[in-house]
């Protein structure tokens, strides 16, 4: 109820007000209040106010104070009856009729708003050294506005008067508009202190501006490497309309396109590889099928699909429909509903085929190591744990590839032109990559070495009853699974490093790339022509993380390589050439 009464008299009070201003200025005589309202209040009799003296109302001071009265701001009234909205300015003729490239509707304005300013060219200077903004697409598209209402500002003299001249203010509001998307101004340095809202008598609240009304051309310029979005989430952080481009920055265009030639090669040779172990066992299916060596066909399966997966950017305009969206920025975060799902696709057959082969090579190091344990009986052993070899080997992977769907940590990457999961979230990355592959390594090495070191026994043990031939094998067979350790263990090792290598500096990158880009617009030390990344990932370190994926594939089909596929093979040959003659028959 008091801030009732209090609005009540406050609307009564400028009423008063404005009626004496009007009289003051017009030659004709208006109707003014009667009954002295604030006197009757004090005296108890009526009483006729004195619209020219308002020093004889009580409540004057908290009637017209800004700070000290909410409603006199909230309730304002149009510029000609208020005096807050305007400021005594010496007025000057305009030299320049359009402000940043938009026509003025008036002759007339003062450089009394901004401190330091003595001549409209100085004006002209400072209001093009804030085109820079431009590049900042929400930014420009509200600071337009205030920018001229306060260095090209209406002025002009009030209705009935000659002498007096006033400017127009810009009001608060379009002020704290543009604190929000002009962010990156405070990149370096505090607000200029022109810019500063809280002044009430320099930003007075609820203030008609014809400046405001004016229709700018708020199209923003994103700067290269930025390209315009309209997505909050994809923009880039204090530039707003912009978000990164799909091609990496961090990569010249000729590192780019050399990381591409070697995938295609390493991911076309592995492919070769894997698809010969396939085909091998499916020329012979019948006696191939059989455990331990069916879990080899598996993997070789598995490392086939890693590597088509691999090779679906190479269809023309595939790297551009995997890993960019249709803005032109980065897919990050899939799947999301406004794209295709060709970044999904990708996804799994990379990751969901790469985990199942990590949880077959596991299988595989198990099998060797039950078979050495069961001589004899080794066929019987594996065939009852055939149906938990494939929940293990199908099930585990496809949770973590659902999970991560789940979570939308599907990422693309324009350099390796594949999605895949935490590319822009270290700790996803570790977790549904790193965490599996190293549990894997750790208990497919102890298996490995387990049944090493029973072949070695057995070899110890029975070299006086064994013949040459049966010792000659376990001697090849030793020396395949040293190999084979030794070379999965360098891998995986190089893959480790390569990982932990972007996680101990994939901050100081995206640090690096950020001073860069804001050199690029202008807010940053030095000139934007000699803006450099002071650091950027390593080439050599990328190379080597791609081989050793390949060379793990390549790996996984050389336990094929052997007497029996030869023979496999001449028998395969010799069946298609007698089938052939008795057709020609």
């Amino acid at each position: 109820m008091r801030s009732c009464a209090v609005f009540v008299f406050a609307l009564v009070e400028l009423f008063t007000r404005n009626a004496a201003y009007e009289r003051k200025h017009h030659a004709f005589e208006q109707p003014v209040l009667s009954g002295g309202f604030f006197h009757k209040i004090a005296n108890g009799e009526p009483a006729r106010a004195n619209p020219n003296n308002i020093s004889d109302y009580p409540f004057k001071d908290f009637l017209f104070n800004q700070e000290l009265n909410p409603f006199f701001n909230r309730f304002a009234l149009p510029k000609e009856g208020i005096s807050y909205c305007l400021k005594p300015a010496k007025c000057e003729f305009m030299n320049y009729t359009t402000c940043l490239g938009t026509k003025l509707p008036y002759n007339y304005t003062s450089l009394d708003l901004v401190d330091g300013v003595s001549t409209q060219q100085q004006a002209q200077e400072q209001l093009n050294e804030w085109q820079r903004l431009i590049h900042v697409p929400k930014c420009w598209a509200v600071i337009q506005p205030f920018l001229c209402a306060l260095y090209m500002p209406r002025c002009d003299s009030p209705k009935g008067s000659e002498t007096e001249q006033v400017v127009s203010l810009p009001s608060q509001e379009m002020c704290k508009m543009i604190q929000g998307p002009c962010r990156i101004v405070t990149t370096y340095e505090q607000w200029p202190s022109v810019f500063r809202c809280e002044n009430n008598t320099r930003y007075p609240t609820m203030c008609k501006n014809d400046v405001r009304e004016l229709k700018f051309n708020s199209t923003g310029q994103c700067m290269s490497p930025l390209v315009p979005t309209d997505h909050p989430s994809w923009f880039f952080e204090g530039v707003e309309g912009c978000g990164v481009q799909c091609n990496d920055p961090m990569f010249p265009d000729h590192d780019r396109q050399y990381i591409h030639k070697m995938v295609f090669g390493a991911a076309s040779l592995c492919a070769l590889f894997n698809l010969f172990a396939v085909l091998t066992f499916m020329i012979d299916w019948k006696f191939s099928s059989k455990y331990p060596a069916l879990v080899i066909f598996y993997i070789n399966y598995c490392f086939l699909m890693v590597c088509l997966g691999w090779l679906a950017q190479f269809v023309p305009g595939g790297r551009e429909d995997i890993v960019c969206r249709k803005d032109g920025t980065l897919r990050l975060g899939e799947p999301s509903a406004s794209e295709n799902l060709s970044c999904v696709i990708v996804f799994v057959m990379v990751y969901y085929f790469l985990m199942a082969g990590v949880a077959w090579f596991v299988i595989l190091t198990y099998a060797c190591h039950i078979s050495l344990q069961a001589l004899g009986k080794i066929q019987e052993c594996m065939e009852k744990k055939a149906a938990y070899f494939h929940m293990v080997a199908w099930s585990f992977p496809l949770v973590l590839t659902i999970a991560t769907m789940a979570l939308g940590e599907i990422d693309g990457n324009s350099v390796t032109g594949i999605c895949f999961v935490g590319y822009a979230n270290d700790e996803y990355r570790a977790g549904f990559l790193l965490v599996p592959v190293a549990i894997a390594l750790a208990v497919g090495t102890a298996f490995l070495f387990k049944g090493l070191f029973t072949l070695i026994r057995l070899k110890v043990d029975s070299e006086d009853i064994i013949s040459p031939r049966a010792s000659s094998k376990i001697r090849e067979t030793i020396f395949r699974m040293v190999v084979f350790s030794f070379l999965i263990l360098i891998f995986g090792g190089i893959t480790f490093t390569c990982h932990i290598y972007e996680f101990m500096n994939n901050e100081k990158w995206a640090k690096s790339f950020r001073i860069y880009v804001l050199c690029k617009l202008g807010f940053g030390p030095g000139n934007s022509s000699d803006c450099r990344m002071s650091t950027r990932p390593s080439l050599a370190m990328l190379q080597l993380h791609i081989l050793s994926l390949f060379a793990s594939g390549m790996l996984m089909s050389t336990w094929v390589w052997t007497r029996t596929t030869v023979n496999t093979w001449s028998r395969f040959f010799a069946r298609k050439s007698m089938e052939t003659e008795t057709e020609k028959i």
